[in-house]
């Protein structure tokens, strides 16, 4: 492996992590149950079924990205 592909290498992780940060997530972090929407008056608002996590209120991207299921 040369040089060159080793940073390109470097440069490609970098991208995929800041699109990772990007992304809403799709599954509670404390349990990977899958997100439900909010009611029709916020419907922004996911949330996790057992009550322990809402997003965007609870998220942070620089502790939970990637968190998708």
């Amino acid at each position: 492996m040369s040089w060159r592909q080793l940073h390109s290498t470097i440069i490609e992780q970098a991208a995929l992590v800041d699109y990772y940060k990007s992304q809403q997530p799709v599954a509670c972090p404390n349990d990977s149950t899958p997100l439900k929407q909010g009611p029709p008056s916020q419907p922004v608002i996911l949330y996790c079924p057992h009550g322990d996590f809402q997003y965007p209120d609870d998220w942070d991207a620089e502790t939970m990205p990637g968190v998708q299921v």
